[in-house]
């Protein structure tokens, strides 16, 4: 690049009007055009500045505009930077692409010209003024020319000095033709040291392209052919895959057509190439974290806004109901349904978190199992049961066949839970009069659980995605049914862990579903005699094994909730037994040691010290100051790993919250005994 050493000479001489000036402009030898201001716009072009870029409407229009093509070829940040800097730029020999006719794609031309910064009386630059000429053909002529000398020259000498100085791959081939004269194949004339250590081809002088690769790309025949017919210089990027590089090369001809001969200088940039397309693989995997990031925080603000839904609905009904019922007002048969609503709701929500809390413990790979030998009849009659209620409200028959020898090795909570999820999924999606069937047999080696209905069915395009967390066929805020999106997925997990697997069938939408579950069937072999921690808390007990009273026994309560505290001494003492309470962990010991209890019930989560240190101390003292009181923890900290810690702690029992009260009763009665200094 060369500047003017003197940039402040305006290039219009002074005195001339606007017509002088247009006149000059297409008098010019060469093109010539006048920009203005920052932006560039076209303010004059003479005849001989349309024809280069094609006669295209310009005038008023900034050159980005209207010569859009030059976009990264470096022409707007050199009119940029002669307007901010007010030096003259001097170019020659400067390539350019233009669109020169509408919808055909540019062509390469080369130009000399000048940017030259028009001033006004202020010295303030105002536009620039462009002026050249177009060199396209002479330099097109110079390089044939010049590649044309090369290859004919009589000086060998000196011509082999010349060659071999070129650190770019070089090579004279003359294309050979078919009867049909298409170019078949291409002998090498000539070649320089930097073609051997760049193709790897040696001793290729004389030789054919066949010859030394045979499974040379076709393509390349066809490109130095047309060359070779046409004259016309190509420039290219290709990939040569029987060598397994990359070269940026430029094949002109040389000579007359009749000689069939073409230069060809190139370059190695198989390296470019492969930093090119790890680049690209990056920004790609970018592009994909960034999706599956974005699809990750749409699914977690879509289940945000389905668990607020899904825990507001059942709250709304409670704080309702509670609200009426502090009125006084209502009719025994209303107060009835009040309360039968609040505990209904409540179950839904408890529900809803122990799914949470199963999802997050699978996740973490921390859900353990309490195997033994377990009677697929009995779970599934039990899981019957307990969702038979919400069916005869539904109007929703349940039938079951029961086959011989349902016999597993697993958890037996957790198959419950399994077959519970299957039959509450079913009736939820079945409607009034419609039928749900299980169906329990043996296969081979292993048990299948079918539960099938007569519901609405799964669309094809989503069964492959029923068993996914948090997934819904209708997740819209009219949906029909709630719900998580969790059970299924819990299913497939615990199934799995059990070494089983589940499956789903459905013939559409309104054609129901069909469920399967199979599992392996247990060895038969006895039972380890090492108990699993796990087998230490209760189990639920049905209503004909729940006392009604625990007259006589002497409770301790151990909460820091008053409202919880107040809850569960209330119902213990109405059911004849003597409570005390304990507002802290610290309490306990000092009661304790004043009477001890029959049962000990306390939580875990307390501020100061929590439950597991309370007993830990209690647990430390000799049996006559209440060292082996029975304790149960009653806790919000429901996961398996949390039962497991209270009882390793020293707690007898682990029961959760929200309490089933009879299922509290029963863990009382199973612990009670006379204690060593109760006093009555």
């Amino acid at each position: 690049m060369m500047t003017s050493s003197n940039p402040d000479i305006s290039p219009i001489p002074a005195g001339l009007g606007a017509a002088d000036v247009l006149a000059l402009f297409q008098q010019a030898p060469g093109f010539m055009c006048f920009l203005r201001g920052s932006d560039h716009v076209f303010a004059f072009a003479n005849d001989a500045y349309l024809q280069l870029i094609g006669h295209r409407d310009i005038m008023g229009r900034t050159i980005r505009e209207a010569l859009p093509e030059l976009e990264g070829q470096g022409y707007y940040e050199l009119l940029d930077r002669v307007y901010q800097t007010g030096e003259t730029f001097l170019g020659n020999d400067l390539d350019a692409m233009l669109q020169r006719e509408p919808g055909v794609p540019p062509v390469a031309a080369v130009v000399d010209f000048i940017y030259q910064p028009v001033r006004s009386a202020k010295g303030h630059v105002v536009g620039i003024v462009a002026q050249g000429q177009e060199v396209t053909r002479v330099r097109r002529e110079e390089q044939q020319r010049v590649v044309a000398e090369i290859a004919l020259r009589h000086s060998e000498q000196r011509y082999r000095a010349l060659f071999e100085s070129i650190d770019d791959g070089f090579c004279l081939i003359q294309t050979i033709r078919d009867e049909h004269g298409k170019t078949v194949d291409y002998r090498f004339v000539e070649t320089n040291a930097a073609f051997e250590r760049q193709t790897g081809l040696t001793g290729a002088i004389g030789q054919t392209a066949l010859a030394l690769v045979p499974d040379l790309d076709a393509s390349w025949f066809e490109l130095y052919g047309r060359v070779a017919d046409t004259g016309e210089p190509t420039r290219f990027e290709n990939r040569a895959p029987a060598m397994g590089r990359w070269f940026d090369a430029f094949a002109s001809r040389v000579g007359p057509p009749e000689n069939h001969l073409v230069a060809l200088v190139f370059k190695d940039v198989t390296e470019r190439k492969r930093i090119e397309d790890e680049r690209t693989a990056l920004l790609e995997a970018e592009m994909t974290a960034r999706q599956e990031a974005e699809n990750a925080n749409r699914l977690r603000d879509e289940f945000l806004a389905t668990i607020s839904h899904e825990l507001r609905t059942p709250l709304t009904a409670i704080l309702g109901w509670t609200q009426i019922l502090r009125t006084g007002g209502l009719a025994p048969d209303k107060r009835a349904r009040a309360l039968e609503t609040i505990e209904r709701n409540a179950q839904a929500q408890a529900q809803l978190i122990e799914e949470l809390l199963d999802v997050s413990a699978i996740a973490a790979g921390k859900l353990r199992l309490d195997v033994q030998v377990v009677d697929l009849h009995t779970v599934v009659e039990s899981a019957i049961q307990t969702v038979h209620p919400a069916a005869n409200a539904k109007g929703v028959r349940l039938q079951a066949t029961l086959g011989a020898d349902g016999t597993v090795m697993g958890d037996q909570h957790r198959l419950e839970q399994v077959v519970w999820n299957l039959l509450s999924n079913a009736v939820k999606f079945t409607p009034r009069g419609g039928r749900v069937q299980v169906l329990v047999e043996r296969l081979d080696s292993s048990v299948e659980i079918t539960v099938a209905d007569t519901g609405r069915g799964i669309a094809d395009d989503f069964q492959a995605h029923v068993f996914e967390r948090f997934r819904q066929a209708d997740g819209a805020t009219t949906r029909a049914v709630g719900g998580l999106g969790l059970g299924l997925a819990i299913v497939r997990q615990l199934v799995e862990l059990h070494g089983g697997t589940v499956s789903v069938y459905s013939e559409g939408e309104g054609r129901g579903a069909t469920f399967t579950v199979r599992l392996p069937i247990a060895e038969t072999r006895a039972r380890g005699s090492e108990p699993s921690l796990a087998i230490a808390e209760g189990g639920p007990l049905a209503r004909a094994d729940v006392p009604a009273e625990l007259a006589g026994l002497d409770l301790m309560v151990v909460d820091d909730e008053p409202d919880t505290r107040e809850m569960l001494g209330a119902l213990l003492v109405h059911h004849g037994a003597r409570v005390r309470t304990a507002a802290s962990a610290s309490e306990c010991p000092l009661l304790v040691a004043e009477r001890t209890p029959h049962v000990l019930l306390s939580d875990i989560g307390m501020p100061g010290e929590d439950g597991y240190s309370m007993i830990a101390k209690l647990r430390a003292r000799p049996r006559a100051c209440g060292g082996a009181v029975p304790a149960v923890a009653i806790t919000a900290f429901a996961r398996t790993e949390d039962r497991t810690r209270a009882l390793l702690a020293g707690f007898n029992r682990h029961v959760a919250k929200p309490v089933e009260f009879e299922d509290l009763l029963a863990v009382i009665t199973s612990l009670a005994g006379p204690p060593d200094n109760a006093q009555d």
